[in-house]
């Protein structure tokens, strides 16, 4: 399988590394460099305006040596998108973005092959009779089929699905799992370490072993905890780290104090509120009354009780519960046959994110770090209130607008340059920086 590990890197000592096969090094002619080079950068499918590295970077760099710049993060970092993780979403990843807004040519990501292009596959949608109809594309089916490995330095070191939870947490740690913890993060993970260490690396022990200098780092996490917890209705699962049960322990920082140990100046990003994302708003409670009647019964308090469905609930989309729209189902008819609670968040499981939002607030005092407003940012977009700096509406709806990607909860490609140019913007005000703009216009 080969395993092709992106960088803009000098093509003089391009190299491709495939498993079975002899590595050869391959040595570009120069009257080639121009040609192959703008067939490498062509692969970004991203228009941008890149330059070398100059003054531009001044307030980051240190000496004359190649600024490196290093994306610690969760799933937005990454580059999920349509409820999955492949080479073009990985590639519009904002941390890309902005590495080459930045001028950088070696900024490494963990990509899919091109023979796997589709990597864990995605999900298309459509909205049919108002509930919303998903479609699986997959290239990597098999079970026992595990993710490709990679090799070398990388950059982009954010791992799908990662939740702030679990940040010190391996896999072989005593205790560390319940049923309903997710290790889909690991599996992303074992990815960057060795094999003799699958079972007992963290991720905060990847990063303080892979990082041993850097000059800029982003860091954004957080989303994917609100966002497993309320795709799951609330139930079983532990969110109380986020909002209230943290005794002092900040994994968060413990990281961030590493990266600023070797060098690093960094940009921070709070968490915006994921229950406004259009999937957590598409099953309303109205159109649910005026298909079923006034009496529509849900579970709640872990199933051991029974109640009425009242306007605030939110329903989470599912084959389950789009049987809600055809008034041909007994799924919440009776007492007997409720919506099950995984697919009901009531008001009691709500979570508010400011307080989250003012621990991030805290240590990026502490650290002296600015911080990205992703949760102002994206109540603008979700008002409708959003243009971009070259002048492009924003649009929030779904399935059919420019930020939200098939699933309803993570961006597009738009909607990621629309966040690396607001990392672009704080990185301009607070260091003094002078990183062009994406022009985003160019992406329609």
């Amino acid at each position: 399988m080969q395993q092709l590990v992106y960088a803009f890197k000098p093509l003089s000592n391009y190299r491709f590394d495939n498993p079975g096969i002899a590595k050869k090094e391959i040595f570009i002619r120069p009257v080639m460099k121009a040609l192959i080079s703008t067939l490498v950068i062509s692969l970004t499918f991203i228009p941008f305006k890149a330059k070398s590295q100059n003054d531009n970077l001044n307030g980051l760099k240190k000496n004359d040596e190649p600024l490196r710049y290093v994306a610690i993060g969760s799933s937005l970092s990454a580059g999920v998108r349509d409820a999955g993780l492949y080479r073009e979403s990985q590639i519009s990843a904002f941390p890309n973005l902005i590495a080459k807004q930045m001028g950088l040519t070696d900024f490494r990501q963990p990509l899919f092959d091109l023979s796997e292009k589709n990597g864990i596959g995605f999900k298309k949608v459509q909205k049919k009779n108002g509930v919303l109809i998903f479609s699986k594309v997959t290239e990597m089916t098999a079970p026992e089929k595990k993710l490709p490995k990679v090799v070398g330095r990388i950059d982009n070191l954010s791992i799908p699905f990662l939740k702030v939870s679990n940040i010190s947490v391996s896999e072989n740690m005593k205790g560390a799992f319940l049923p309903t913890f997710e290790r889909s993060s690991y599996d992303h993970m074992h990815r960057f370490v060795k094999d003799d260490q699958n079972e007992g690396v963290s991720y905060l022990s990847l990063i303080q072993q892979e990082i041993d200098q850097v000059d800029f780092f982003t860091f954004e996490i957080g989303m994917h905890d609100f966002v497993s917890y309320y795709k799951n209705g609330g139930y079983g699962q532990s969110i109380s780290m986020m909002h209230h049960d943290r005794e002092g322990y900040f994994p968060e920082n413990e990281i961030i104090q590493h990266l600023i140990s070797k060098g690093g100046k960094g940009v921070l990003c709070n968490v915006p509120d994921v229950l406004k994302f259009p999937f957590f708003q598409q099953y309303r409670y109205d159109d649910i009354k005026g298909i079923n009647g006034e009496r529509v019964f849900a579970q709640f308090h872990w199933r051991g009780y029974v109640r009425n469905l009242n306007p605030n609930d939110i329903i989470i989309p599912d084959d389950y519960t789009n049987v809600l729209f055809t008034n041909v189902g007994y799924i919440g008819h009776s007492k007997e046959q409720p919506l099950l609670d995984e697919y009901v968040i009531g008001d009691e499981e709500k979570i508010d994110i400011k307080i989250y939002n003012r621990w991030i607030n805290a240590i990026a005092d502490i650290n002296k770090i600015p911080i990205v407003d992703l949760n102002s940012l994206y109540a603008r977009i979700i008002e409708g209130d959003y243009v971009t700096d070259d002048g492009l509406l924003i649009d929030p709806s779904y399935p059919e607008g420019n930020f939200f990607s098939s699933d309803g909860i993570h961006p597009t490609q738009i909607g990621q340059a629309v966040i690396a140019n607001e990392f672009i913007k704080t990185t301009n005000s607070y260091y003094g920086t002078k990183i062009p703009l994406i022009s985003i216009k160019d992406l329609k």
